[in-house]
C-alpha cells in the first residue's frame, strides 16, 4: 500500500501526472523496503513473519489515522486516469492491458533472476541458511536484496492500483486480508515456481464467482455472508498447506531435494575457482 498511497498522495496534494508518480512512488516503495527489511529480516522464522505482518497492520492504521495526508477511512479520491498522447486509460479493458503487460514482464524477468548466479544463492539461502554462509554467501545481504526488489515490484503495483482503481483508494483495500490472499495464491501455485504464483492469482481470482456460482444452484445468496470468502480462502490455504504443500505446480516437475541440490550444484560452479 506505500506504493499506492504515495502515488495518490503526489497525484491529489501535488497535481502531479501519473507519469511522474509512478515512478516516484515506486522509488518511495523501494526505499521503504530497506528500512523496513533492514532491522525484520534480522529475525529468523516465525519472529520474521509476526513482525512483517504487525508491519503491514502498523502501516494500515497509519492510512486510518492520518487524515490531512491519506484522507483517513475514506481514503483518497479524484485519482487521475493514465493517459498517452491522446487516449486515456479509464476503462476495465484498458486496465486490463496495463495490468497483464506488467505483470507478463514481471514473471519473465523473474523467472531470468531464477536461472542466474543470485537466483541460486536465493534456493541455496530457501534450502539451509547455515550452509549457503558456509558456501560463502551472505545471507542478510542477499535476503535484503531480494525483499527490497520485492518492494519495488509491490510499490509498481500499488502505483498501477491508483491510477487503474477508478479514482479511488482506501485503507480497506490494503487490510491484513489481502496479504492474506497472497499468500495463499503463493501456497495453492506453489512455492518452488514462479507460473505456480501466476496459477495460484487465477485460482484465488476465480474463487469468488465459483462460490456466487455455488449460491446460485443452492438459492442462496452467498455473498451476503460476512466475510464468506476470508473463511473459505483459510479453509482452501489450510488444505493445500497439509495435503499439497508443494502447489499445483514444483520446479520443472523437480522434488524440493532435487531443486536445493541443483541450487547448490549451481553455487559450487560459480565459487570454484
Amino acid at each position: 500500500g506505500i506504493g499506492a498511497y504515495a502515488a495518490a498522495i503526489l497525484a491529489v496534494k501535488f497535481n502531479l501526472s501519473p507519469f511522474l508518480t509512478i515512478p516516484v512512488g515506486t522509488l518511495i516503495g523501494a526505499v521503504a523496503g530497506f528500512l523496513i527489511g533492514y532491522p525484520v529480516l534480522k529475525l529468523k522464522s516465525y519472529y520474521l513473519s509476526l513482525a512483517t505482518l504487525g508491519v503491514g497492520m502498523a502501516i494500515q492504521e497509519f492510512f486510518k489515522a492520518a487524515d490531512p495526508l491519506t484522507g483517513g477511512e475514506i481514503g483518497l479520491y479524484n485519482l487521475p486516469n493514465i493517459k498517452l498522447g491522446g487516449f486515456e486509460f479509464s476503462s476495465s479493458f484498458s486496465h486490463y492491458y496495463i495490468v497483464w503487460s506488467f505483470a507478463l514482464l514481471t514473471v519473465f524477468f523473474c523467472e531470468f533472476l531464477s536461472r542466474s548466479p543470485f537466483g541460486s544463492r536465493l534456493m541455496a539461502i530457501h534450502s539451509d541458511e547455515e550452509a549457503a554462509e558456509c558456501v560463502g554467501i551472505d545471507v542478510f545481504k542477499t535476503k535484503l536484496k531480494i525483499f527490497i526488489f520485492s518492494s519495488v515490484i509491490a510499490a509498481f503495483a500499488g502505483t498501477l492500483f491508483t491510477h487503474c482503481s477508478y479514482g479511488s483508494i482506501e485503507p480497506g483495500e490494503f487490510s491484513v486480508t489481502l496479504s492474506i490472499k497472497i499468500i495463499t495464491m503463493v501456497v495453492i501455485g506453489g512455492m518452488y515456481s514462479i507460473y505456480g504464483a501466476v496459477i495460484g492469482a487465477v485460482v484465488i481470482s476465480l474463487l469468488p464467482e465459483l462460490i456466487r456460482l455455488i449460491g446460485s444452484f443452492a438459492s442462496i445468496d452467498l455473498t451476503q455472508v460476512t466475510h464468506i470468502e476470508d473463511v473459505i480462502f483459510g479453509i482452501v490455504l489450510v488444505i493445500f498447506i497439509i495435503f499439497t504443500p508443494g502447489g499445483i505446480l514444483k520446479i520443472r516437475g523437480e522434488s524440493n531435494n532435487a531443486a536445493d541440490k541443483r541450487s547448490f550444484s549451481s553455487l559450487r560452479r560459480v565459487n570454484s575457482p
